[in-house]
């Protein structure tokens, strides 16, 4: 017969086993959506020469530029249809930004690739993503690509319009709900253990 002292410790005992069992539940399967989240964005990533008025200008009239090409040309239902879009569209993108720096009488040389890389916290007006590697066409501009980067999502669309376009509800709720536990968990686990070295898939 256990004393009241040792029930009461075995209760607390058997009450924290609990607790540690459905931390460690949720935990994972916060892991999974934002796992699930990655595989079904495509992101754009564009690194300017320098951060002088003209380099950063420059940027934002190729980001301009190439929005509107894929807002015209990319028939994506799917990530990994935009995916294989720009995988096959390397060229156009650059062809876009070259001509784009053109007509504001700038020679610079300008690299399209795909690229598998880590991305930190990132918030859009309409949401935002978690830390974490993602797929994403990469234009670099010019040779030192020293300057301020800008980055968005091609696909689902939040460069436009920020939310609904995700598979599953609670990615959607991942990227547009309030920035709540789970999500900062998300963010500091991926801060934590995500590989930083940038993967070339195509370009």
């Amino acid at each position: 017969m256990l004393s009241r002292r040792e029930m009461e410790a075995l209760c607390a005992s058997l009450l924290f086993c609990l607790l540690l069992s459905l931390g460690a539940g949720w935990a994972q399967s916060q892991l999974t959506i934002a796992d699930q989240l990655a595989a079904d964005t495509l992101r754009l990533h564009i690194r300017a020469d320098t951060n002088s008025v003209r380099d950063q200008s420059a940027k934002l009239a190729v980001r301009d530029a190439v929005l509107a090409l894929t807002d015209e040309a990319c028939p994506a239902d799917s990530r990994a249809d935009a995916r294989a879009w720009a995988a096959e569209n390397l060229v156009r993108f650059e062809l876009t930004a070259r001509q784009t720096l053109a007509a504001l009488g700038i020679r610079a040389p300008v690299k399209a690739c795909l690229v598998n890389m880590y991305f930190p916290t990132r918030r859009y007006d309409g949401g935002a993503l978690p830390a974490g590697r993602y797929d994403a066409v990469r234009l670099d501009i010019g040779t030192r690509r020293a300057g301020r980067n800008w980055w968005c999502v091609l696909y689902p669309g939040l460069c436009r319009s920020a939310c609904g376009g995700y598979d599953t509800p609670a990615e959607n709720d991942l990227v547009c709900g309030e920035y709540i536990v789970r999500f900062r968990f998300v963010e500091w686990w991926d801060g934590l253990t995500a590989p930083r070295e940038d993967v070339v898939l195509a370009g």
